[in-house]
């Protein structure tokens, strides 16, 4: 089961502390698309074909050795919990979760590296990499691609580059996104500056989207009446930050969840791999200068109300009965800022990182083996963040 093999490990891209700019970009991934040329894409194969695609990508795997360093994942053997549970650790797309006919991932040991077969396109690999490393997890990302490219064949046009089955993939077919913690942009309304300086480099600023299926109480599960209490709770309870090629579910800049935002470029065509990889990195590096000047400049201008929003993410999160998915990265939100600013000292940013992860709701149903409605996860969730903020 994922359960054994992955729930009590940390992904290596959550610990490492090796990237640049990790107080402002929280990580980096890579993600590229790729096709075998015999074969229809996936929303057009048979039953028949789809199986042949995992059979033929499985050992191909197997005879290069990759799976000494990883496992594959076969999807249809997996629960629906454990399969958000992969897409809650960024090791696959939302589109894959309940996907019909054969489909799997592969996952590395450290689980910075993923490589999907029959998701929108037949290969989509992917890797994370803490903080500002776009060139780092593009060579990543790069050596697998090469290194499969010798055994499959994949579907290219001279013209147009590596085809895809959705048009914007088209071209390199390489997506790289990292994932920011903009607090004081969000607080000094400045979010707009930031992303037409994202612009210049030709790519995108986008929020982040909590995600995931949200099961209301039937009146025969909760007697009646709790279920009419907790309604409207339910109804806002969504559960994951999941993602899809581009790195996350995108939201308008001003319904980000948590101070989360992403980039991402624009296009695959047009530009090449390492140009891709270098638009990235500067465009982190503009954002996170932009940042960390606003946040010096709230320090300084209103020190007295960073230290409250600070304050009392922490008295909350340590005293919460009830949390749901949303508000609890919020108050992560709140506690990062406040840590990365030096007015909170004793939490550190693993533990951060650690929460962000198990609050999800797949992670809080495997790590307590059984399944929770939104309001069952919403007193887990405050459960957790109580023993890591009070010991309580």
């Amino acid at each position: 089961m994922v359960v054994d093999t992955l729930l009590d490990k940390i992904p290596a891209w959550l610990a490492e502390e090796s990237g640049a700019d990790t107080s402002v970009v929280l990580a980096t991934q890579c993600t590229l698309v790729r096709n075998l040329a015999d074969f229809p894409f996936p929303h057009r194969c048979s039953d028949e074909d789809r199986h042949a695609v995992e059979t033929r990508v499985v050992a191909t795997m197997d005879s290069l050795n990759l799976l000494s360093s990883g496992r594959y994942y076969s999807l249809q053997e997996l629960s629906g919990k454990e399969q958000r549970f992969l897409a809650e650790r960024r090791l696959i797309t939302q589109d894959m979760i309940g996907a019909k006919g054969a489909h799997g991932v592969y996952v590395g040991e450290d689980q910075g590296l993923s490589l999907m077969v029959n998701s929108e396109d037949h290969l989509c690999i992917r890797a994370i990499r803490a903080g500002a490393q776009p060139q780092e997890a593009w060579a990543q990302v790069n050596l697998l691609d090469d290194t499969l490219a010798g055994t499959l064949d994949f579907a290219y046009d001279e013209r147009l580059g590596f085809l895809s089955a959705a048009l914007a993939h088209v071209g390199t077919g390489l997506k790289i996104s990292a994932i920011l913690h903009l607090p004081a942009l969000s607080i000094g309304n400045r979010l707009g500056e930031a992303a037409r300086m994202v612009s210049a480099q030709h790519m995108v600023l986008a929020g982040m989207k909590t995600s995931g299926p949200i099961r209301r109480l039937s009146a025969a599960e909760s007697g009646g009446g709790r279920a009419r209490a907790f309604s409207e709770y339910e109804d806002t309870s969504a559960q994951s930050l999941l993602t899809d090629v581009d790195g996350a579910i995108a939201a308008p800049l001003n319904e980000s969840a948590g101070d989360l935002f992403f980039i991402v470029n624009q296009s695959t065509l047009g530009f090449s791999e390492e140009e891709i990889a270098f638009q990235a990195r500067q465009a982190c590096a503009d954002v996170a200068e932009l940042e960390k000047n606003a946040r010096e400049e709230l320090l300084r201008d209103i020190p007295r109300g960073i230290e409250d929003q600070a304050g009392r993410a922490r008295g909350i999160a340590g005293g919460a009965r009830l949390l749901s998915f949303p508000e609890a990265l919020s108050l992560l939100s709140g506690i990062r800022f406040g840590c990365n600013m030096g007015i909170i000292r004793d939490v550190s940013i693993l533990t951060l990182n650690e929460l962000m992860l198990s609050a999800q709701g797949a992670h809080l149903e495997l790590a307590r083996g059984h399944d929770g409605d939104a309001l069952t996860l919403s007193m887990e969730r405050a459960d957790l963040f109580r023993r890591a903020f009070s010991g309580a």
